[in-house]
């Protein structure tokens, strides 16, 4: 009976180390990935950080206050930011784009956002950004949709995964 209980664990052990590509077939090659990742070099990707005007809210994810302003996140795109001095009428008065940008906090005025692999410290002052500090590669890349890591794709160091495409 040990025995049977030890090949079960055993091949449970060993059937962690397969993937699952699309077809439902196992495979111990990333090659077979249905993706590609799609990169840009890190001068362009730390480059992406801008601000624009107020625009409309389509798909909002998480919500955040500091004194009379309100940060709205755009899931993966960046954060509207409102001011909410007259709580009744917010005015949504500018746009922090921030590709990748799932989250933000705020601490003594200045803010910290995840911006992909990166995480960046700036102050916003009505209608601009100062990027105070960038601390690189704190967060993981981003894995592809049908699970195979960011690390089994053959990718230089400086090259940031901003998505995936399929493979043609």
């Amino acid at each position: 009976m040990r025995k049977i209980l030890l090949l079960f664990f055993l091949s449970l052990i060993l059937q962690s180390c397969l993937y699952r590509n699309n077809e439902g077939r196992w495979t111990t090659d990333p090659a077979e990935s249905a993706f590609e990742p799609v990169t840009v070099d890190r001068e362009t990707f730390e480059s992406t950080i801008a601000i624009s005007g107020p625009r409309e809210i389509e798909r909002a994810g998480k919500i955040y206050v500091n004194g009379d302003m309100v940060y709205i996140n755009e899931v993966n795109i960046g954060f509207h930011v409102l001011d909410n001095r007259d709580p009744e009428n917010p005015e949504n008065i500018s746009f922090i784009e921030i590709p990748l940008a799932t989250d933000l906090a705020i601490r003594n005025n200045t803010i910290y956002v995840h911006h992909a692999v990166d995480l960046v410290a700036m102050h916003y002052n009505l209608g601009s950004i100062e990027i105070v500090h960038r601390e690189r590669n704190v967060f993981p890349r981003l894995n592809s949709p049908d699970g195979f890591l960011a690390e089994d794709f053959d990718l230089e160091e400086d090259q940031i995964i901003i998505g995936y495409q399929t493979r043609n």
